[in-house]
């Protein structure tokens, strides 16, 4: 098992993505055995188990390892994960927080196909579920476990080292 991190991780994913950006599924969830987050990223051909150190900043700490994909793993959401193209005025109005902009919002993700991001275009992106505690990593599968074990590991190591004074 060979665990990335940050940029490398991030590059990995986005070209497996662009290959073939439907059927992608992507779900974080609080781990139930220490205060990182658990993400598990899913294409039609691939799945990635994700160890965050947070997600309430902009650039987290991110881990992560390929896993064998398991259908019964994948997303909650009627909608797959994605990027698809906007137009920046017709952004705005579907992301203004109200009702109808959430109706046309899921209007939009509903219609849109996933698209491989180019610059200097405008994308939205998602959806992304979260989910309760676990939910991302799933209890039983040794596999999974060995994997989520590593990865908190290795979180941890990395906190400490870039904050000596962390637990």
């Amino acid at each position: 098992m060979e665990i990335l991190e940050g940029d490398e991780l991030y590059r990995i994913l986005l070209q497996r993505y662009s290959k073939n950006p439907r059927g992608w599924s992507f779900t974080v969830s609080q781990s139930p055995n220490n205060g990182f987050f658990d993400a598990l990223v899913g294409g039609p051909d691939e799945s990635w188990q994700l160890k965050l150190d947070t997600i309430f900043k902009p650039s987290p700490f991110v881990l992560g390892a390929r896993t064998d994909p398991d259908p019964s793993k994948a997303s909650n959401s009627p909608i797959s994960y994605g990027f698809r193209k906007v137009d920046p005025v017709e952004a705005s109005t579907l992301l203004d927080g109200s009702a109808q902009g959430l109706g046309r919002l899921f209007s939009f993700l509903s219609s849109a196909n996933p698209v491989a991001p180019r610059e200097g275009a405008s994308y939205l992106q998602g959806p992304v579920v979260f989910a309760g505690p676990g939910h991302a990593v799933h209890p039983g599968g040794r596999e999974q476990e060995r994997i989520d074990g590593k990865l908190s590991s290795e979180m941890l190591r990395l906190v400490r080292r870039k904050y000596p004074s962390y637990g």
